[in-house]
Formats: C-alpha cells, sequence, structure tokens
C-alpha cells in the first residue's frame, strides 16, 4: 500500500506550445516521492496517459476514458487564465482496491469537479488534506474558467484535516478561509511570493516563504499541499510543516511542470536558507 494516495484528475497542459502533464495529483505524487515516500495515484484519463512513461516510479490506478483533461494555461500580469479544451469521466472511488484505502496521507485534489462529496470518507487515511481549487471554478461553454462559489464545503470536506486555498481562488479569500474552519481545522491560504497564511482554530501565522526567480508557477500550490502534509504525517508540527511545504514549492516554480522538483536534501538546505533570510530581514537574495 503507498504511503501517499493523490486522487484527481492527470492533465495535459498547453504551456508555451508544448504539452505538459499537470493536475494536482500529479504534481503532488511526483513531489511526495521526491520526498522519499511511496505514492500512488487514483485518477480518469485517456489512452494519450500512459502511467509507466508520464508517472514513472508513481503506482497509478486509472479508469480509461475517452480523454484526458486537457488545459491551456496562459499568464497574464501573474495571474493564471485556463481554458479547459478536454475532461475525463469523473472519477469513480469504489475501483480503488481496498489495500489502496488506508494511506498515511490522502490528498483530494480536483481539477475539473471530478470528485463526488465527502470523498475523504471512503478512506481511512491518517491525515488528508483537500486542494480546494477543483470545487471553486467553473467553466464556460468555451471551456474559460471562472470563479464560483463553494456551494456546500462542509459536505465536500467531511473527513478532511486540512484545506489548501490560494489568494486567487475566491473574492475575499482571506475571510473565506476563516470562515473554512467551521469544517477543517487546518487552512493554508497560499499568496504566491509574499508567502502565506496558515490558520488553525487556536492561531493565525503569516509564514514567509522563499522568493525564486520563477520560470513556470503552474504546480506550486500542489507541490506546496504535498509536502506540507508529508512533513505534518511526520513531525505533527503545522507551522514547520507550512515552511516545509514553501520551500519545496519555492523548487518546482524554476523550471516548467514538475522538471525543477526538490529532493530532501535541496528542501532542507532551502529550509535553512530561509531561515537564516528570516533572521536576518533580508529577502532580496
Amino acid at each position: 500500500m503507498p504511503r501517499f494516495l493523490a486522487v484527481g484528475h492527470v492533465t495535459w497542459d498547453r504551456v508555451k506550445g508544448e504539452d505538459v502533464l499537470g493536475g494536482t495529483a500529479t504534481y503532488a505524487a511526483l513531489a511526495a516521492r521526491k520526498l522519499g515516500w511511496e505514492t500512488a495515484v487514483l485518477t480518469s484519463a485517456g489512452a494519450d496517459f500512459e502511467p509507466a512513461r508520464d508517472l514513472p516510479g508513481v503506482q497509478v490506478f486509472r479508469h480509461v476514458t475517452p480523454a484526458t483533461t486537457r488545459f491551456v494555461n496562459v499568464y497574464e500580469g501573474g495571474a493564471r487564465r485556463q481554458v479547459l479544451s478536454a475532461r475525463a469521466d469523473d472519477i469513480e472511488m469504489t475501483a480503488l482496491p481496498d489495500g489502496w484505502r488506508g494511506p498515511d496521507v490522502l490528498l483530494l485534489g480536483p481539477v475539473a469537479g471530478e470528485l463526488g462529496s465527502g470523498a475523504a470518507t471512503a478512506f481511512e487515511a491518517g491525515v488528508v488534506g483537500a486542494n480546494a481549487q477543483g470545487w471553486l471554478r467553473e467553466f464556460e461553454e468555451d471551456g474559460t474558467a471562472l470563479q464560483r462559489d463553494w456551494s456546500d464545503p462542509g459536505r465536500d470536506l467531511a473527513g478532511v484535516h486540512a484545506v489548501f486555498l490560494s489568494e486567487h481562488d475566491l473574492p475575499r479569500a482571506g475571510s473565506r478561509a476563516r470562515e473554512l474552519l467551521a469544517h477543517v481545522p487546518i487552512v493554508a491560504l497560499t499568496r504566491g511570493w509574499e508567502g502565506l497564511r496558515l490558520l488553525t482554530r487556536d492561531a493565525v501565522h503569516d509564514v514567509p516563504t522563499l522568493p525564486r526567480e520563477e520560470v513556470d508557477p503552474t504546480g506550486a500550490g500542489d507541490v506546496f499541499a504535498a509536502a506540507f502534509l508529508v512533513s505534518y504525517h511526520e513531525t505533527g508540527d503545522a507551522l514547520a510543516a507550512a515552511a516545509f511545504g514553501a520551500c519545496a514549492a519555492s523548487c518546482v516554480v524554476e523550471g516548467v511542470g514538475a522538471a525543477a522538483l526538490g529532493d530532501r536534501g535541496e528542501v532542507e538546505r532551502r529550509l535553512q536558507l530561509r531561515e537564516r533570510l528570516v533572521e536576518e530581514g533580508d529577502w532580496d537574495e
């Protein structure tokens, strides 16, 4: 049984004229594997996704569908505009082998509404995280992704311990993040190079990140979520996990797709650098 299981569509993302494998499940599973964990993905995808070729070293349970989910990503002024050009079928939990239902860490990572309500309750995971984005967008007829309100977060987040939310996912993201504490004990609100806000029912912490020159910011939030959950399972310390996740995310933005993921040694090296910069108040290096 894998220690880390990511559930959600793998995607093909059109970036600068090339197809790059993407999706929360992809980035999260590869990030956790880079950190030394056995990982797996539960997904729906078409024949153009070949697990052994596209996710080497990751166990994949795939429901074969006519198409793989595809996005065109356009970055304008630091914001991402996405257009959905194809969508795989919804993910069916009943098809999962029984041996996969008790991972140490489970991450729910929908990208196009492919998970049903209360997906976490189909598992017996030690720590459960959820990436909010897939519940917070809808698509116009031409595929353009738009923000939408979260109609029933209590239902969707049943059994979840930590939810990951970007400041771009919702209007008034800060206040909405606090509202989510009614449903989960931990909320991480990411704010790009400005860092993140970690909210628990006892405290709120502003957590500095480690700014790096961005080549492609796609997947940074997914890598943060995976690294946070791995660290939180290992240490039980949410604040330390947030710093660890921020440093893991600082690696992936330096390349296209998952090419620049950092291993544990690199993430820990960046943690030390980050701590020194925080102490010195110097963020220009």
